[in-house]
C-alpha cells in the first residue's frame, strides 16, 4: 500500500508530503491546479523517463520518494534483501539539472529495470493515455491472456513461435542469398579464374619485389658474390688459408699448454662457418640466370597483380581475402542448398510440435473469453449500462508476420489468434468494435470494469486512476462512486476525480491547490476533514452557498451510513 509521497521541485510542486490511507483516496482541485503532477511523481518512481522540463525553474534537482507498506508474502522481499519483519519499502528518484538520474530502493542505488519491476508489483497507474489503449485491438489479446489460466501453455507457444520465426528468417535469408549468388555465379567464376591465374600466396608480392630488385642489379650482385668467394677461398693468402695457418700454429702449442685448446675449437668453428658461406655463395651464383626475359616476366607478373588490386579497389592482402570470399560464395551455392534443406527440416519439426499447442491455446482463449464476457456484462449492468453487452471476438489471423514455405501458418508472437473487444451499449443495437461505439462516459465505465478484473488477477495492492470518471454525468456519479468504494474494500484506490459523489465516498480526501507566493506559482496538497471538506465538495457541486454545502454534507453523511451498514 502507498503510504505517502514526498515531492520536491517537481514542476509547480516545490515541497509536498502527501499521505495516503487504506481504501479510497481521492485528489480534487480546480482544473490546472496540478493534480496530474502527483501522477507524474508516481510515474517517475515507476522508471519512466525524466525530462528537464519537469524540474522546477531555478532549482538544481527534483526528488520524488514513495513509502510503501508490504505484507510478509510480498514476492520481491527476498530479492531486495529485506528482513521478514520489515514492513516498509522506500523508492526514491532523483533527477538533476545536468541530466543525471538515479533511483534508490531502501537506500540502495538500483537500476531502472529493478525499479520498474518493483513498482509493477506495488501499484498500477491508469492515466487517460492508457485508457485510450483499450481502443487498440492489438492490446486486447494481451489483456485477455492476463486473465487466462493458460500461462505455461502460452509461454511454451511463444518460445516455439520465436524459434519458428528465427528459422523462417534464416530460411528467407539463405534463399535470397543463394538467388543473388546464382545471378553472379558466372562473373564470380571469371573473377576467381583471374585471381587463381596470379598464383597468389601470402608473401608473393614481397618475394616478387625482392627478385626484381636482385635481377635489376644482377651484375653488381654477381660481382659482389664472386669477390667475396675469391677473398675467402680462391686467392693465395685467402682468409680460409690464413685461418688454417693460424689454427696449425696455435695447435702446436697445445702439447705444452692445454689452455689453447678452446681457442683451437673456436677457430675450427669459424673455418667451418666460412666454408659453408663459400658453398652458399657458389649455389647462389649457380642459380642466377642473366636471361633478360626472366626480369621481364617478373615485371609483367607484378604489373598484373597491381592491375588486379586497382580493379578490385584493394591492397594485396585485401586481394587475397577477396579470392577467399569468392571461393566461399561459390562453395555456398552447393553447401547453401544443404543449409536450406536442413533449415526447412527444422521448421517442419518445430511446426509439428507447435500446431497442437496453438490449437489448445486457441480453445482455452475462447473459453476464457466467454467467462470474461459474462463478468464484464454483469459489471456493466451494475454500472447503469442496462442492455449493454460485452463480447470478445477471436478469429484466426489473416495476415502473417512470418509464414512457412509449404502451407502458410499466420502467426504473431502470441499465436494465431486475433482478439478484439466489442460492445453493444443498448438493447436492439448491433455489436460493434469498442473503438467505434464507446463515448467518453462509456469508456470510463468500461475501463473501470476491466481494471477491476485485471487487478484481481494480478494481485496488485494499489490502483491509481487519473480521472476515471471523465465524460460521466452526475446521474452516474453515484453508481461509479459505489463501484470504486466497493473496489476499495479490497484494494487501495487513488483517484483524481471531478465528481462530488466519488469525492464524498473517499476515506482520504486530498485537495490540490495552486497558490502564488513571492511571484512564483506553487502547488500544495492538503488532507481535508470536517468543514473544509464540506466546502471543497460544495465547490465541486457548483460553487458556494448554503444549499450546496447542505448537499455536500448529505453526500458525506451518505458515505458514513454506507460504511456503517457495511460494517
Amino acid at each position: 500500500m502507498l503510504q505517502k509521497l514526498i515531492i520536491q521541485n517537481l514542476a509547480v510542486v516545490e515541497d509536498a508530503v502527501i499521505p495516503f490511507g487504506e481504501g479510497l483516496n481521492v485528489l480534487t482541485g480546480s482544473t490546472g491546479a496540478g493534480k496530474s503532477i502527483i501522477l507524474t511523481a508516481v510515474d517517475l518512481l515507476s522508471g519512466s523517463r525524466a525530462r528537464r522540463s519537469l524540474l522546477r525553474r531555478g532549482t538544481e534537482r527534483l526528488t520524488v520518494e514513495g513509502i510503501f507498506s508490504v505484507p510478509p508474502t510480498w514476492p520481491l522481499r527476498e530479492d531486495l534483501g529485506m528482513e521478514q519483519d520489515e514492513e516498509l519499502v522506500s523508492m526514491k528518484r532523483e533527477f538533476t539539472a545536468g541530466g543525471k538520474s538515479r533511483i534508490w530502493i531502501n537506500g540502495t542505488l538500483t537500476t531502472i529495470a529493478t525499479a520498474q519491476e518493483t513498482a509493477q508489483s506495488l501499484l498500477e497507474l491508469h492515466g487517460q493515455h492508457r485508457q485510450q489503449e483499450l481502443l487498440d485491438p492489438a492490446k486486447h489479446i494481451v489483456y485477455l491472456d492476463t486473465r487466462g489460466d493458460y500461462g505455461e501453455l502460452l509461454d511454451e507457444c511463444m518460445k516455439k513461435i520465436e524459434r519458428y520465426k528465427d528459422l523462417s528468417d534464416r530460411l528467407q535469408h539463405l534463399v535470397a542469398e543463394a538467388e543473388e549468388h546464382r545471378k553472379q555465379e558466372d562473373y564470380l567464376r571469371f573473377q576467381l579464374r583471374e585471381l587463381d591465374g596470379l598464383k597468389l600466396d601470402p608473401d608473393t608480392d614481397k618475394n616478387l619485389e625482392k627478385r626484381i630488385k636482385r635481377m635489376e642489379n644482377v651484375h653488381k650482385f654477381i660481382s659482389s658474390l664472386e669477390g667475396a668467394r675469391t677473398l675467402l677461398s680462391e686467392e693465395d693468402g685467402s682468409i680460409l688459408e690464413k685461418i688454417a695457418g693460424v689454427e696449425m700454429s696455435i695447435e702446436s702449442l697445445t702439447p705444452f699448454d692445454e689452455s689453447w685448446k678452446e681457442a683451437i675449437s673456436g677457430l675450427k668453428e669459424t673455418r667451418i662457418s666460412l666454408q659453408e658461406l663459400v658453398r652458399a655463395i657458389g649455389r647462389s651464383l649457380g642459380e642466377i640466370q642473366e636471361d633478360p626475359g626472366d626480369l621481364e616476366m617478373l615485371h609483367e607478373r607484378s604489373a598484373a597483380i597491381q592491375r588486379a588490386c586497382r580493379k578490385h579497389g584493394l591492397d594485396y592482402d585485401g586481394l587475397l581475402q577477396r579470392r577467399e570470399e569468392i571461393q566461399r560464395i561459390l562453395r555456398s551455392l552447393t553447401d547453401g542448398s544443404d543449409e536450406i534443406v536442413e533449415t526447412n527440416r527444422e521448421m517442419e519439426e518445430v511446426k509439428r510440435g507447435l500446431l497442437p499447442l496453438l490449437e489448445d491455446l486457441s480453445r482455452r482463449r475462447k473459453r476464457s473469453a466467454r467467462a470474461l464476457d459474462r463478468e464484464v456484462t454483469g459489471e456493466f449492468i451494475k454500472l447503469g449500462m442496462k442492455g449493454a453487452l460485452f463480447q470478445t471476438d477471436i478469429d484466426r489471423l489473416k495476415n502473417s508476420t512470418f509464414t512457412g514455405t509449404d502451407d502458410e501458418i499466420h502467426l504473431n508472437p502470441r499465436g494465431w489468434d486475433q482478439v478484439e473487444f466489442k460492445i453493444r451499449t443498448n438493447v436492439g443495437e448491433t455489436i460493434h468494435p469498442l473503438a467505434e461505439v464507446a463515448s467518453g462516459g462509456e469508456l470510463s465505465r468500461i475501463t473501470l470494469v476491466l481494471k477491476k478484473l485485471q487487478i484481481e488477477e494480478k494481485g496488485i495492492p494499489t490502483l491509481i486512476f487519473d480521472e476515471i470518471d471523465t465524460g460521466l454525468g452526475a446521474d452516474l456519479g453515484a453508481v461509479v462512486a459505489e463501484r470504486l468504494s466497493e473496489l476499495a474494500g479490497r484494494y487501495q484506490i487513488v483517484c483524481i476525480t471531478h465528481l462530488p459523489q466519488v469525492a464524498a465516498r473517499a476515506s482520504q480526501h486530498i485537495m490540490v491547490k495552486k497558490r502564488v507566493r513571492g511571484g512564483r506559482t506553487a502547488t500544495s496538497a492538503t488532507v481535508l476533514t470536517g468543514a473544509v471538506r464540506v466546502v471543497e465538495i460544495a465547490r465541486m457541486l457548483g460553487g458556494k452557498g448554503k444549499l450546496r454545502e447542505e448537499l455536500a454534507t448529505e453526500l458525506l453523511e451518505g458515505r458514513k451510513r454506507a460504511r456503517s451498514s457495511a460494517g
